[in-house]
């Protein structure tokens, strides 16, 4: 605790008295990036700490805070004060989650969660530590994992779970050496060679030499510290005490160069553990239960306080989304509503169009109707009334020409009566064309009665006889037809009908009755086509 107490005093008084300083061309963000990460002496990495501390004040973005954030913790666990770096790393990872999604996010949270994972396992935690590893796992990358993996089979092997510890420095050692990932394939085989320093001694010491080489090969300080940690061990457990003492006296030897305190106090616990001084075991056995309670305890604050935070977040979030969803619901009634009014405005105005057109149909079948009797009726009665005058008139002519304003007046009528809905339908239309053929006009009709009327609305009914009428009246006025042809056929869902004269036609100027057999024939969601060229007859298809 003294040490610890030591080292987070020299820190703040590191970060209150040089963040004014300005850097020198030799203090480049590479050369302390390599301290923190090679180096193990105190005066090393309080430098690197007095340089990122700094920066997190003069860098601007989140995620710049974060990179100096995840250095500092590490120099905060490599000096030996745990919960400092613990308190750092949390402090990262609540930075990060304020901000957007990226892959540097991705690789920042699993630097912070392998980080988490390393300071619960040197504090006995080991079920934290698992979790944090794990985390990590599902975004890393091939490299990461192999050194994932080697930590999490530390966790099963502490746990006495060593199957599950084998598996994962396999893992380990496989993926190191396919990435040709060097240090941390000597640290997995190291781990995997400790864990069988009681089971089977030969592998272990196998192993544990191989990894030895390689850190000697490439000459890591760290890594040649745990070595000659595991062999001394190793030994220790073998009863060859002169070999267990000297690796343990070659760690010390390693911690001594590089004046790390913490190095030291491990080294020199395993060479006081060697002596056979009762006083000696007795006070190690207390300081160390005394430091795990201390560890704990602020452990246990620290993932309370993060958790608390965090806890906050997501209600302010929840209580923002809530807020939002009530917004969302009232715009939706608001636009509900005016769809019903744009609804409601549009049935009335439609209903007021279709009230004027069915008053302007009036008026143009009153014009028409009137017309018709001044033209047909109302002149043949005069002409009536003339030859009355002549005395030479006879009584059988005047007969006769009365039938025949009888048989006009008739045929107004029948023309604008209600259509008869109960009538058969083929019968109305032979009806329809007997009352246009003329001695001098045939009318021929193909396939009526081989379509099924029975199945076709009133209104398609009523409007196709309406429709025809136009036709054979515009027919007997303008066309001087002799013959006409009216063919009807059934086209899957759609009636076909083909109307062809071979009258003297025109050219195609639609009068008001063809336009409003076009308007008939749209309201039934149906179309009429016309053909008509000068003495090439006339044609119309009708399509419903």
């Amino acid at each position: 605790m003294r040490y610890s107490l030591l080292i987070s005093l020299l820190l703040l008084f590191f970060s209150k008295n040089f963040n004014g300083q300005n850097t020198t061309p030799s203090d480049s963000l590479n050369n302390y990036v390599s301290k923190v990460n090679n180096s193990a002496k105190p005066q090393e990495l309080l430098e690197a700490f007095r340089y990122f501390n700094a920066k997190i004040k003069n860098d601007q973005s989140e995620l710049s805070e974060v990179y100096n954030l995840i250095y500092i913790a590490r120099i905060q666990q490599k000096l030996g004060v745990l919960q400092e770096s613990e308190a750092t790393a949390t402090k990262a990872l609540q930075v990060l989650e304020n901000t957007a999604s990226s892959s540097t996010k991705k690789a920042y949270q699993n630097t912070l969660y392998n980080h988490l994972g390393k300071l619960y396992k040197e504090t006995g935690k080991l079920k934290q530590a698992s979790y944090f590893y794990k985390k990590a796992v599902s975004n890393a990358s091939a490299k990461q994992k192999a050194i994932l993996y080697n930590n999490l089979g530390n966790i099963a092997r502490d746990q006495q779970n060593d199957s599950t510890a084998l598996d994962y420095y396999t893992k380990a050692i496989a993926l190191s050496e396919q990435t040709d990932n060097l240090e941390n394939l000597a640290r997995a085989r190291d781990n995997s060679g400790y864990l069988f320093r009681v089971s089977q001694p030969q592998r272990a010491l196998s192993e544990m030499r191989s990894a030895l080489e390689l850190r000697e090969k490439l000459q890591l300080q760290e890594g040649l510290f745990t070595s000659y940690i595991h062999l001394g061990e190793y030994y220790q457990l073998q009863q060859q005490k002169q070999l267990a003492k000297a690796y343990f006296i070659k760690a010390q030897s390693i911690a001594e160069q590089f004046k790390n305190l913490k190095y030291k106090e491990s080294a020199l616990q395993q060479l006081l553990r060697m002596a056979d001084i009762p006083i000696a075991k007795n006070y190690l056995t207390v300081k160390d239960s005394l430091t795990q309670l201390n560890q704990n305890a602020e452990s246990n604050y620290l993932a309370l306080k993060y958790q608390l935070e965090k806890s906050e977040q997501e209600a302010n979030l929840f209580q923002l989304e809530k807020e939002a969803e009530a917004q969302k619901k009232v715009f939706y009634q608001i636009i509900g509503l005016l769809v019903i009014l744009i609804a409601i405005a549009i049935f009335g105005y439609l209903k007021i169009k279709h009230r004027k057109e069915k008053i302007l149909q009036v008026f143009n079948t009153e014009s028409r109707i009137a017309k018709k009797v001044h033209d047909e009726v109302a002149n043949d009665v005069y002409y009536l009334m003339t030859k009355l005058q002549n005395a030479t008139y006879q009584k059988e002519d005047t007969l006769h020409r009365l039938e025949e304003i009888y048989q006009t007046s008739r045929n107004i009528s029948r023309e604008n009566n209600s259509f008869p809905e109960d009538e058969n339908f083929s019968d109305l239309l032979k009806e329809l064309v007997s009352h246009y053929q003329t001695s001098h006009t045939k009318i021929i009709v193909k396939n009526l009665t081989g379509i099924d009327w029975q199945t076709t609305s009133t209104l398609k009914k009523a409007t196709l006889y309406r429709v025809l009428q136009e036709l054979f009246t515009n027919m007997k006025k303008h066309s001087e037809a002799s013959l006409v042809l009216l063919s009807f056929q059934q086209k899957g869902k759609n009636l076909v009908i083909n109307y062809t004269d071979n009258g003297k036609g025109s050219e195609l100027k639609k009068r008001n009755g063809l336009v409003n057999t076009e308007s008939r024939m749209q309201a039934i969601q149906g179309k009429i086509i016309f053909d008509s060229e000068i003495n090439k007859g006339f044609k119309a298809q009708l399509i419903c």
